[in-house]
């Protein structure tokens, strides 16, 4: 009998987080799954971490460090369910976020990505997790692009293998924003059965993370625009845009004037809400130091 999800978990020098990770599958309420960890070529303590699990649904695949899209795709080719779930390996989810895609996946029967709403957490401030609901509260977003933002995490989305099949698997070329790059060619295509309530938390802020403020980061990121050409879809152009905004800001935070300017020219600021307007067009060092003190008075006042 085969699984009904297989949850794909990329593991590479998480030892601080992945018991947690893995208690937090192990823990739903929904237990007709696999677990695939695909070791990506971890120096640390991380496998020792998870020999402790002694549970059949765990499989471990190793191989060397080829990145985070890479791996991913390496879980999914192992699976043997047709629902597959991502999880990163320094995320948690709710006991019912596999009951919730499960209700997701009975209740939108045509539809083939689902994904929960999320809430960001830090290492000193740990999430509270609130008791499960009964009923949830779900919709379909047909035309995802128009949102212009994201309202799911990595962590939160669960595929039918059919997918990737159709519009191949994640871009293993890059090593930032590939989740962005995926759903726009899957969101081209595909609706996207949502449900509101917080079903993951991710973690943020950790050392060495790509997507954090970091002048010694080397990313290689996806040419967004090259899905530009030949696309009638209206709103392609502006997730796009909030795309290039966020790595505008991005590399304000790291004072990198050449790549600001570099991904501002690509915006069409009329595309852009007020308050990202303001963001846009503040001076570098300007919009560096303003953001410097209000986290500053956010880390002393939360």
């Amino acid at each position: 009998m085969f699984p009904f999800f297989s949850v794909v978990i990329p593991l590479f020098n998480k030892e601080k987080y992945i018991r947690n990770t893995l208690n937090s599958v192990l823990n739903q309420t929904f237990t007709n799954f696999e677990i695939i960890i695909v070791n990506d070529g971890s120096t640390d303590d991380s496998l020792n971490k998870i020999k402790v699990f002694n549970d059949q649904r765990i499989k471990i695949i190793h191989q060397e460090n080829l990145g985070l899209s890479n791996a991913r795709n390496a879980g999914i080719k192992k699976a043997k369910a047709k629902y597959i779930a991502f999880l990163d390996a320094d995320d948690l989810w709710t006991n019912d976020f596999l009951e919730c895609c499960y209700d997701l996946i009975k209740t939108f029967k045509n539809s083939y990505a689902f994904a929960t709403n999320f809430k960001s957490f830090s290492e000193q401030k740990k999430p509270t997790f609130k008791i499960s609901n009964t009923k949830y509260n779900n919709t379909l977003i047909t035309d995802y692009l128009s949102l212009e933002k994201n309202i799911y995490a990595s962590s939160s989305l669960v595929c039918n293998i059919s997918v990737f099949k159709s519009i191949g698997f994640f871009n293993d070329k890059v090593n930032y924003g590939e989740e962005e790059d995926f759903a726009i060619r899957c969101f081209l295509k595909y609706d996207l059965a949502y449900c509101n309530d917080v079903k993951v938390y991710r973690l943020d802020g950790i050392q060495n993370q790509l997507t954090a403020p970091n002048k010694n980061s080397s990313r290689v990121i996806p040419d967004y625009d090259v899905y530009l050409k030949n696309n009638t879809n209206p709103n392609l152009k502006k997730y796009i845009d909030f795309i290039h905004y966020k790595l505008v800001i991005l590399y304000k935070m790291e004072l990198n004037y050449e790549l600001v300017n570099f991904y501002k020219k690509k915006i069409n600021v009329s595309n852009l809400s007020f308050v990202k307007k303001v963001k846009f067009y503040l001076p570098i060092r300007v919009f560096y130091f303003l953001k410097i003190i209000y986290l500053w008075f956010s880390r002393k006042f939360s």
